[in-house]
């Protein structure tokens, strides 16, 4: 006896360890899921099941009860898929996936199903007096998860059940082996009540599915007066949801391959594609960031070294435009940097003023769109009317469609002689 409640306590512990995939297509036909098959994918499903019940109509007595229940899936689009199923009757089910499951959002997923009579419903053994009350889910569900695990929660509506016909629903499966051979659990949560079972599953080929096990297993272990047995005989369980049972079932699914062609794959890869690009670009910014901070500081001292030749330069008394016009290509050869380094020297007021107005004079001899504008704010800023005035002269000499409409734009905001000086330019050009 004791053994056997240490065996049962480390089943407990390990099941919630292993991970499987819930889905109309694994090995229990119990709630629906966000799943559908494959493009013109189909499946040929039967199910064996034995129950012990209440007989209904004979009091107390005990009935067992063998229900079968078969199906035919298809897929279609990757996004719809069409279902016949037959237990006491036929039945039909309908469900389109309205998207896929990517990163942290869920699959979801709107469908009917049990249309005529619930094949659940049957396969659990209700008696044919309540099996109407199922007769018409309606239901949406969202699924996260991945390959190895998989919970989903929604929400089923039943219009013709007296009672409770808007219900919540949970479940969650799991599993232990390989894709070949595998231990399976399955729990969902419905209508106030939890239901749990569990089984093998064996595919001996990617097309072929044989699985077995018990359904509502964990009553197999324990009486309504809690002692431990094997198999518990209720006599008040009138339903397969109350009682333990056993389950065979075989599936064959076939149909074409999915192809990574089709549209909703390729959209998803997409995504995946320009998250991982945009994950990549941030990390070659903070590389070159890094890079650039362990060279600017030398970079920077060469070519304020330089700056201040130029600068010098424009100061002697034997002034050589030759000469310099030659320094300052060399120093704008730099590329980018260079271009930064005289644009951040003409806006700094903190700079000297024969710095800003060499600065100036660089960019109107090298001239740069992204010179355009700040030409223009140091013209109307006008609180240095010199350094103002050589701005202007700066955009006088490059002398652009863009460059004229910026004078024009600032004229008015300016006076004294550095007014003049663009009502001159104006008139020359």
């Amino acid at each position: 006896m004791f053994l056997k409640k240490i065996a049962f306590a480390f089943l407990v512990c390990l099941l919630p360890q292993v991970a499987f995939a819930i889905s109309d297509g694994s090995d229990f036909l119990v709630i629906p899921s966000a799943e559908v098959l494959g493009d013109k994918a189909f499946q040929v499903r039967g199910t064996f099941g034995y129950h012990r019940t209440n007989c209904a109509g004979y009091g107390e007595q005990m009935c067992d009860k063998f229900p079968f229940i078969s199906s035919f899936r298809m897929g279609l689009l990757n996004s719809f898929e069409f279902g016949v199923q037959f237990g006491s009757t036929v039945s039909l089910d309908v469900k389109t996936q309205t998207n896929k499951a990517y990163s942290l959002v869920p699959a979801f997923a709107l469908g009917a199903r049990a249309f005529v009579q619930s094949p659940e419903a049957y396969f659990y053994s209700i008696p044919k007096s309540a099996r109407k009350e199922q007769t018409g889910e309606f239901y949406g569900i969202a699924q996260w998860g991945g390959d190895l695990w998989k919970l989903l929660g929604g929400i089923s509506v039943f219009p013709t059940m007296e009672a409770d016909e808007v219900a919540p629903l949970w479940g969650y499966e799991q599993g232990l082996g390989s894709q070949r051979l595998s231990i399976i659990y399955e729990g969902f949560f419905r209508h106030g009540f939890s239901h749990h079972n569990i089984g093998f599953s064996f595919k001996p080929i990617k097309s072929l599915q044989i699985s077995a096990g018990a359904s509502e297993f964990y009553r197999y272990f324990f009486t309504e007066d809690g002692d431990f047995k094997f198999r518990t005989k209720n006599r008040s369980a009138a339903t397969g949801y109350r009682s333990p049972g056993l389950y065979a079932s075989i599936a064959i699914n076939a149909g074409p391959k999915p192809s990574i062609s089709q549209k909703s794959d390729i959209d998803s890869l997409r995504k995946q594609l320009v998250a991982q690009e945009n994950e990549l670009a941030k990390v070659r910014t903070r590389v070159d960031i890094l890079e650039a901070e362990k060279t600017n500081s030398s970079i920077n001292i060469i070519l304020r070294r330089e700056f201040q030749e130029i600068v010098n330069g424009y100061k002697a008394d034997e002034f050589r435009p030759d000469s310099l016009l030659t320094k300052e290509q060399l120093f704008m050869d730099r590329g980018p940097i260079a271009k930064n380094f005289v644009l951040k020297e003409a806006m700094d007021d903190a700079s000297a003023q024969e710095s800003r107005i060499t600065a100036i004079r660089i960019m109107s001899h090298f001239p740069d769109s992204n010179f355009l504008e700040p030409l223009g704010k140091i013209v109307a800023d006008g609180s240095n009317q010199s350094i103002a005035r050589e701005a202007a002269l700066a955009l006088g000499t490059i002398n652009t469609p863009e460059s004229r409409k910026i004078l024009s734009a600032v004229a008015n905001q300016t006076q004294g002689i550095v007014r003049e000086t663009i009502i001159e330019i104006m008139g020359t050009l």
